[in-house]
């Protein structure tokens, strides 16, 4: 199994429209055969400070999710909401 933790500092101008842009790549990541888990977290700590929260079964799932219209679609976007550069930090674990 494979872990992703995303880390995005979101314009406070911008917050709704970005929680709007992420609808489609969340509820369209959760569709995809190789999705275990696709959330997207908000810290409570830090203004404008989200986190996605992704497990996949295995790279092969990450290397299509990567391809899919969905995914490239927000990344092209996701620029333009961002305060810093996105943060990425990957993982493999052991399954259950």
């Amino acid at each position: 199994m494979m872990i992703i933790h995303a880390f995005l500092k979101v314009d406070p101008n911008k917050r709704q429209d970005f929680l709007a842009f992420t609808q489609s790549v969340v509820s369209s990541s959760r569709e995809e055969e190789g999705n275990i888990s696709y959330q997207l977290f908000a810290d409570p700590s830090i203004d404008n400070e989200f986190v996605f929260l992704e497990m996949w079964k295995d790279e092969k799932a990450i290397e299509t999710h990567e391809k899919t219209e969905h995914f490239k679609s927000f990344v092209q976007g996701l620029e333009q909401f961002l305060l810093e550069p996105l943060r990425v930090e990957k993982y493999q674990a052991a399954g259950k």
